[in-house]
């Protein structure tokens, strides 16, 4: 017999086998409280990628301790729509046939398999632009199916850019060569260009630049300081074209959101974490953001590009507010109280209405609104 239930809590320690256990949906004959489970039980993935709150699907088994005593355990242990960001290399590409391989950087299970892509899954960059090497960001859906099968399918693949030299690279197909700094003198010596072919293999066409603005955006992979990724936010937030967009002050800001915005009819509290497991942890913060957002209006301490910091009002009345917890994983609504929606948003998905904003030739204040408004359900 098979059951479902939710990872409860996991241990890992150093020198000794993982373990964990989960709190099963419906009662287990003949057991009381939460069921054991070994990580070699695990199928499709390592115990290093489970988080508490995970949907699985489970057998029990009896398990014989050397004591004599008997315990109920769980063993083919299944993960339902897990959704795992990772980072990796191509291995292997072939741009004929639209399809090549990626190794992780950690391997997602103990046989350490290369994940195989379709060009469809790359975003951002045509598979002509790939090589073997280069280093990608991606995510990775476990899927299981009846006869026992685990797909690990991979979706949403981007290059990381660490230069500009790279970036120009992948848009141009060339190798740029290594450039020595140059001298005063050699400067001096630098007639004008009069002939704009002689810088033709260093010109990009502007498909190529777009490409590369994304390209260059998507290094929040990379990103593990708390600060930095909240800089980050507030700066792809900007790019967006979100005009009345406020940063909190970080040295007064113990409790408080990271920032706020309001766009048309859509008024945002955010908060930003590189935390997976952020709900409680974050769950009286976010009740407070909600009863803010009951106000009316809303007074904020804000940040001013000289450092400063300036008091503002705001009038919330009639809008569209949202709590938003910004990360880097899925997003998703979390839940809605008294009309105020709670959700955690992912950069990756701010990429991709940036990305929609950047290619389109007319994207109104009102299309953008719409757009973030309902960036759960895109």
């Amino acid at each position: 017999m098979k059951f479902t239930g939710k990872i409860k809590a996991i241990s890992i320690k150093e020198g000794k086998s993982g373990l964990g256990f989960i709190d099963s949906d419906i009662p287990i004959p003949d057991h009381e409280g939460d069921l054991l489970f070994f990580a070699d039980k695990l199928i499709g993935l390592g115990i290093e990628y489970v988080e508490r709150g995970d949907s699985v699907e489970f057998t029990v088994t009896e398990w014989n301790k050397k004591d004599g005593t008997s315990q109920k355990i769980a063993e083919e242990v299944r993960f339902l729509n897990k959704t795992i960001s990772l980072t990796g290399v191509i291995n292997w590409v072939n741009t004929e046939k639209g399809n090549g391989y990626i190794r992780p950087d950690t391997p997602l299970d103990n046989l350490n398999k290369d994940l195989f892509f379709f060009k469809e899954d790359l975003e951002d960059v045509e598979i002509e632009n790939i090589a073997k090497g280069d280093q990608v960001e991606f995510i990775v859906k476990i899927i299981n199916y009846r006869d026992g099968r685990v797909i690990k399918s991979v979706k949403n693949i981007r290059l990381i850019s660490d230069q500009v030299n790279l970036s120009i690279k992948l848009a141009t197909n060339k190798q740029i060569p290594d450039i020595a700094p140059a001298t005063n003198k050699q400067i001096s010596d630098i007639a004008p260009a009069t002939n704009l072919q002689t810088y033709h293999h260093r010109a990009l066409k502007l498909k190529e630049v777009k490409e590369n603005i994304g390209l260059l955006l998507s290094s929040y992979k990379t990103l593990s300081d708390p600060g930095e990724f909240e800089d980050y936010t507030f700066m792809i937030l900007r790019l967006l074209g979100i005009h009345s967009l406020y940063q909190y002050d970080q040295k007064n800001q113990a409790g408080r959101a990271d920032g706020f915005f309001i766009i048309g009819s859509l008024a945002v509290m955010y908060d930003c974490t590189l935390r997976n497991d952020f709900e409680e942890h974050k769950k009286e913060q976010i009740e407070n953001y909600v009863n803010k957002l009951k106000n009316s209006q809303i007074t904020i301490d804000f940040r001013l590009t000289d450092g400063g910091v300036r008091k503002k009002t705001l009038q919330i009345h009639g809008k569209n507010c949202q709590v938003w917890i910004i990360t880097k994983n899925l997003t998703r609504e979390l839940y809605d109280v008294d009309g105020i929606r709670v959700k955690e948003v992912a950069i990756p998905d701010l990429m991709k209405v940036f990305n929609k904003r950047l290619y389109s030739d007319a994207f109104e204040e009102d299309e953008l609104s719409a757009n973030l408004a309902v960036i759960d359900k895109s």
